[in-house]
């Protein structure tokens, strides 16, 4: 195992799955790819409704947001020992945008949390895990 991607939107469970993964690439000496995607809870609608001076904004504040998400994550992963630790903002569908990413990135494997801030999903998984779950090519661990 030489990459373990990570996603987090920055909620406890997101958190909990940040630990699980920085632990394991820590024993495995891995490389830990964390992983923040933006937008993908948004109504398609609601744009078309904004003007451009609020889309760059919301642009700069859903940015601004995902730059912390990260960075307190990045802080984890450090203070438990892992080594080399990447950051990845991305928008779009989470967890399309997820896969993806593991694919480009050459990732062993993805970690991620039950149930994240998004819209009320699954009753026992979040949507997004779940998706994984069901789609990706290589192995996915949801931590609860």
């Amino acid at each position: 195992m030489t990459r373990i991607l990570v996603a987090t939107d920055g909620s406890d469970g997101a958190l909990r799955a940040v630990d699980y993964a920085a632990h394991l690439a820590k024993d495995k000496g891995a490389d830990l790819l964390i992983v923040n995607v933006i937008g993908g809870g948004l109504p398609d609608n609601l744009f078309g409704r904004i003007t451009n001076a609020q889309q760059i904004w919301l642009k700069e504040l859903f940015e601004s947001e995902s730059g912390e998400i990260l960075t307190k994550a990045r802080e984890r992963a450090k203070s438990i020992g892992v080594s080399m630790v990447q950051l990845e903002s991305r928008s779009g569908d989470a967890a399309q945008t997820i896969i993806e990413l593991a694919q480009e990135k050459n990732a062993d494997t993805i970690v991620v949390g039950k149930r994240g801030t998004g819209r009320i999903g699954g009753l026992l998984l979040g949507s997004i895990s779940q998706k994984l779950v069901s789609l990706a090519p290589l192995p996915v661990t949801v931590i609860p």
